[in-house]
């Protein structure tokens, strides 16, 4: 009685199907999770009646299993991984700080200080006299260095 279930029966595919699941959490690669599936639907399958030769259960276990790796693989791949699809919006250097007002913290000395931006301390560069506690524009950045002006770049 024992023998057939588990050869044949609905808890086999079930089993595999979860065993197969789990596996692909200690080896990543993104196979054993559509084997995991196959052998999952084949055995719900098996389970509701709509499957009951082991033949039968095998083919579909295999054009299942290979028909979702071929088919999703690359659909599953992108969404866990995810996919940069322009690099240039994702380079810190390229944030917009253009025309962002900012307080100046030390009196500019040589055309060089300091200003506070979205609460950071900046190096900055200006042409202006700017003394500490008046308020400045980004006119332009390099790295962490900015380039402000006592009114803002479209005045």
């Amino acid at each position: 009685m024992l023998e057939p279930l588990l050869i044949n029966g609905y808890a086999f595919w079930l089993l595999l199907g979860l065993v197969l699941l789990v596996s692909e959490f200690f080896a990543p690669g993104m196979v054993a999770v559509f084997f995991g599936i196959g052998a999952l639907i084949v055995g719900v399958l098996t389970l509701v009646g709509l499957v009951d030769s082991l033949a039968v259960q095998l083919l579909l276990f295999a054009l299942i299993s290979v028909g979702t790796l071929f088919g999703l693989r690359q659909h599953f791949r992108r969404w866990l991984q995810g996919e940069e699809t322009n690099a240039q919006n994702t380079n810190p250097d390229n944030i917009e700080l253009t025309g962002k007002r900012v307080k100046v913290l030390t009196d500019f000395e040589q055309g060089t200080g300091h200003v506070q931006l979205n609460g950071a301390k900046w190096d900055a560069e200006s042409s202006d006299v700017l003394k500490a506690g008046d308020s400045a524009w980004v006119l332009s950045h390099s790295g962490i260095l900015l380039q402000v002006a006592a009114t803002p770049p479209d005045a």
